[in-house]
């Protein structure tokens, strides 16, 4: 097993190629399990909608007798969801929803506090005691996408679209994707198998493009627009903060973190899109296909492959 590599490409030949950061690996076959396929051909990254997502671990007043049992989903808008985890400390509420699409919001912060205040409103005393995020792909049909990929001659697969099911789609992805590679057949696998296009998924598929299109525009005339010139910037950004600027024409990306200011190219390397800071997690994040990069530029979810340029 190999595990730390960064892949930045796949070729479909026999075997297949898999070329990474530190060299080229041959494989039989090859499962593209990335999130948002690292892959262009299929355009996978166009049909599926990406967004991000919060849990927030909570200790309720009263322990185990004061917390809900089983799993629950809120029918409101936005989105809540309870269940429980068990605990040294005694069993703990996760309080999770308040999901968003992915760098298209003024503050990711605001949505975790939001979903923290939520849960002490409904469970009066309880405390926080940690709290994380998720990233996750939906089709428009709400269908994951599994099973061969386009021009992958029968050796390059890919699995993206569980949308917030990981639990249940992602083993089901894995029983599909096992039997397609060793030759069985599973009846209720073609579901996955059968990817044709209806009017209502057409539909989904054109709202999630030109969502995307109007928020390029957008995000770009927004970093055209930003003060001030970055080149002639006095003081860098305070500590945990960052923002877009730009330098001459060129978009700029800069933050302080651990008190290293990095500035970097503000244009994510997948599509162009112009990166937004995430306040919560201290990261740069694209809103176009939810590409997303350390405050350094490293990449740390794709589809991008590689990392934001130096500025």
């Amino acid at each position: 097993m190999v595990e730390g590599e960064r892949v930045v490409g796949v070729d479909a030949g026999k075997p297949a190629t898999v070329r990474t950061a530190s060299g080229p690996m041959t494989a039989d076959a090859v499962v593209l399990a990335t999130g948002a396929p690292i892959l262009e051909r299929g355009l996978y990254f166009a049909k599926t909608e990406v967004r991000r997502s919060y849990v927030v671990a909570m200790r309720v007043p009263g322990g185990e007798d004061a917390i809900p049992r089983g799993m629950y989903l809120s029918i409101e808008r936005p989105t809540h969801s309870l269940r429980t985890a068990p605990d040294p400390g005694g069993e703990l509420l996760l309080v999770g929803g308040n999901g968003h699409p992915t760098g298209r919001v003024p503050s990711e912060l605001a949505y975790v506090d939001g979903l923290a205040q939520w849960g002490v409103e409904n469970f009066p005393g309880a405390v926080e005691v940690s709290r994380w995020s998720a990233q996750d792909y939906r089709s428009g049909n709400l269908i994951p996408f599994v099973g061969w990929f386009p021009r992958g001659r029968g050796r390059v697969y890919l699995a993206t679209g569980y949308n917030k099911w990981g639990m249940t789609n992602g083993v089901a992805a894995a029983l599909s994707l096992t039997a397609d590679l060793t030759g069985e057949t599973l009846d209720w696998a073609q579901v996955m198998h059968h990817r044709r296009t209806h009017p209502a998924d057409l539909a989904a598929g054109i709202g999630m493009n030109v969502r995307v299109g109007t928020t390029m525009a957008k995000v770009w005339a927004a970093a055209e627009r930003a003060e001030p010139d970055i080149a002639e910037e006095m003081s860098p950004p305070a500590e945990g903060t960052g923002h877009v600027g730009h330098a001459g024409r060129h978009p700029v990306a800069v933050s302080t973190i651990d008190g290293r200011t990095c500035a970097l190219s503000a244009v994510c390397t997948h599509l162009g899109g112009i990166v937004h800071w995430n306040d919560a997690e201290h990261t740069w994040d694209c809103p176009l296909h939810g590409s997303r990069f350390a405050p350094d530029g490293d990449v740390l979810e794709g589809p991008a492959t590689e990392s934001l340029r130096q500025a």
